[in-house]
């Protein structure tokens, strides 16, 4: 092997590498039997897109949307009444009222929820309730008898954020295919360029990750440059004609192949993207105003708002980009509140009912609103009871869903009366999930655009939740 050829392999491998930090590749991107190969559909003249928001960490759904009838209200403060601030009294929430009564239920939302309640009000924002990673319907008898499969690490961050955003049949999490990178195998082809089927702005998502679909990565600057194309490499200042040199010449080796596909992928992506993306501010997306911290009392800037600001931005530039349907993968941190809860929780639920608002805003303005879907998600729920200053790792949560085609103004699913005498309690107000993740994401992935059929291959277990699992909350 000569130095030019040594040297060209260190550049290919290099340049590689970090096409792989703005662009991913499934691992199993040779397995040709992906449930891609039944999506016939052609491009839809209309455009549609669902975004993901992860609330990483576990939300405290117990604290989110507070049951105050008397009995689940009773249970709420008791539980909580030993935990500075988490403890609400019935004048601090918000209320909400349901277009369709629970016989003797009354709701409403965490105080720093505004956003959220305006929208639900609104009729553009819906709640699902205890909503978590089941094989089939679970019931506690059922679990004290051993005699229903259950998800493997119940209460584990790792393996519930794999179970909540890659689904398998045996509720595993030993998984490398997310649902939202299933749904793209499928829909991929309604798209002329389906490169930007799926995008990221939270680094690389298990969630988007598919057989035959790759995620682009993006932060608010845009797409992620590839490392010597826009500086130095080796030292030297002609890094992207040496790479264009390298990308056009002829390859033996399959894995050189593969890594000259990925890195000219990457740059028609990052050169397209960049073009097309509307911009930030005047002339594009409004940019985000910023919320009141309740903990410092002062105005800081919104990251969550400011990631869908990009997705904005993105969507702007659809046609350019020539897509019809879109994935994309939003990440909020800090809900894991062991302790500390009462002013992080008040912090990142402010952040997240502005953010929603302002993005329902500009889906508005952008013409978008009924054809733009986003819905919350996030590792499990938390506990009813409180350890001096937090909560521990739950199972079921309750879930937002806000835009145009929502069926809003209600709340979908079975909220459970809350008491550890409770038969959907495991104890200590882990509640065992009355919704099942598969019904969740099936209802979005058909109003996406997925068949019955389709939604059946992507989402294995479906069919165990009845013969009609579908939530109604989109029209």
């Amino acid at each position: 092997m000569n130095k030019h050829e040594l040297s060209r392999r260190q550049f290919l491998r290099t340049a590689s590498m970090a096409s792989m930090a703005g662009f991913s590749v499934s691992p199993f991107l040779l397995e040709l039997n992906s449930v891609a190969a039944m999506a016939q559909q052609g491009s839809p003249t209309d455009y549609r897109a669902l975004v993901c928001i992860f609330l990483a960490g576990g939300n405290d759904g117990h604290g989110t949307v507070i049951a105050t009838d008397a009995e689940s209200f009773s249970a709420f403060t008791t539980a909580r009444s030993g935990a500075p601030g988490l403890a609400y009294s019935q004048s601090d929430l918000l209320p909400i009222v349901l277009k369709t009564p629970q016989s003797g239920r009354t709701f409403a939302l965490n105080p720093y929820l505004t956003g959220v309640q305006n929208l639900f009000n609104a009729g553009r924002a819906a709640i699902v309730t205890n909503t978590g990673t089941l094989i089939a319907p679970t019931t506690k008898a059922q679990i004290q008898a051993n005699s229903v499969p259950l998800p493997a690490s119940l209460y584990s961050h790792f393996d519930q954020t794999a179970a909540w955003q890659a689904i398998a049949a045996n509720g595993g999490s030993a998984v490398h295919e997310g649902w939202g990178g299933a749904m793209a195998d499928v829909i991929a082809t309604m798209n002329s360029n389906a490169a930007f089927t799926c995008i990221s702005t939270s680094g690389i998502a298990l969630f988007l990750s598919g057989q035959t679909s790759f995620q682009l990565n993006v932060t608010s600057a845009g797409p992620i440059p590839i490392s010597g194309l826009a500086s130095p490499l080796f030292g030297q200042q002609a890094g992207s004609s040496a790479l264009s040199s390298i990308l056009s010449a002829e390859e033996t080796n399959l894995f050189a192949k593969e890594y000259e596909v990925i890195v000219g992928r990457s740059i028609a992506a990052q050169a397209s993207l960049a073009s097309s993306m509307l911009p930030a501010g005047p002339g594009g997306v409004a940019n985000p105003p910023q919320y009141l911290d309740p903990v410092l009392n002062k105005l800081t800037d919104n990251s969550l708002a400011v990631s869908l600001q990009t997705v904005a931005r993105i969507m702007g530039g659809r046609s350019s980009l020539g897509v019809s349907r879109q994935i994309f993968f939003v990440q909020l941190g800090g809900f894991d509140t062991h302790d500390n809860q009462a002013p992080q929780h008040a912090r990142l639920l402010t952040q997240l009912g502005e953010a929603l608002e302002y993005f329902d805003t500009a889906m508005t303005t952008a013409g978008l609103n009924s054809q733009v879907t986003t819905f919350t998600a996030s590792d499990f729920g938390r506990t009813l009871t409180a350890n001096s200053d937090g909560t521990d790792h739950g199972w079921g949560g309750h879930h937002i869903v806000t835009g145009g085609a929502v069926n809003g103004q209600d709340m979908y699913g079975q909220y459970p009366v809350i008491g550890s005498s409770q038969a959907n309690d495991m104890g200590a107000g882990r509640l065992i999930p009355t919704t099942s993740v598969e019904q969740y994401a099936g209802t979005l992935a058909r109003w996406l655009g997925l068949s019955d059929g389709q939604v059946k291959q992507v989402f294995p277990n479906f069919s165990n939740f009845g013969s009609n699992p579908y939530m109604g909350f989109l029209s």
